[in-house]
């Protein structure tokens, strides 16, 4: 069981990193570049109407029946979500912030690090735990019908032997782990606040002695 929920979660962990990569490039660029936000947007709109069904179609016909196709959905699923919460973060930024950050001569990774960063960081989470569930979903599903390896092509050997238990039973070990990854990143947030907190105290402090200075 442990070595086929290891290659489930290897191909999401690898389709989910490379959509992370891919969408937040784009939502970042869009963010700050309005012209080239314009292209991207109905771009993002119909890599996101375009059914997973017809993506796993074209990617049969692009990488054959493999696991390349699982982590082939994942990514087009994840890149939506992430670039367009991104580029909304970006747009969200105050600007009297970013002016204040300028004033006191703040170097750029200063202000990224409490200006822009604490912006955009809950458009960020709220898109990475829509696209955790998106992801999860499609790439057993594309195990299901092009692989006979991972959780989904247990689920299509238990079909062909009509093992309706052992079925139910991988469902309910998809849906385990995604409540379990969703605890870690959970977790992982709250550590992330803690630290920004601490940050963001540091940062008062150098705004106070640059303003007494």
């Amino acid at each position: 069981m442990w070595e086929e929920v290891l290659k489930t979660v290897m191909r999401l962990l690898t389709g989910l990193g490379m959509g992370l990569l891919i969408g937040a490039v784009i939502g970042i660029v869009s963010g700050f570049l309005r012209p080239f936000e314009e292209i991207a947007r109905p771009i993002l709109g119909i890599i996101q109407v375009v059914p997973p069904i017809s993506w796993l179609i074209l990617a049969i016909i692009w990488f054959g029946f493999n696991g390349a196709v699982s982590i082939f959905i994942v990514i087009m699923s994840v890149i939506p979500t992430i670039a367009i919460c991104m580029a909304d973060g970006i747009h969200q930024i105050d600007k009297n912030f970013c002016d204040m950050g300028k004033l006191f001569n703040f170097s750029r990774w200063y202000q990224f690090r409490y200006i822009i960063l604490p912006s955009i960081g809950p458009f960020i989470m709220s898109g990475f735990k829509i696209a955790l569930g998106n992801a999860w979903k499609t790439v057993v599903m594309g195990e299901v019908l092009t692989t006979s390896s991972g959780i989904g092509g247990q689920i299509t050997q238990a079909r062909l032997n009509i093992e309706t238990e052992t079925v139910i039973a991988w469902t309910v070990i998809v849906v385990v782990l995604y409540y379990c990854s969703v605890t870690a990143f959970s977790l992982a947030g709250k550590l992330k606040k803690r630290r920004q907190d601490a940050g963001n105290k540091k940062f008062v402090k150098v705004v106070s002695g640059t303003q007494g200075h």
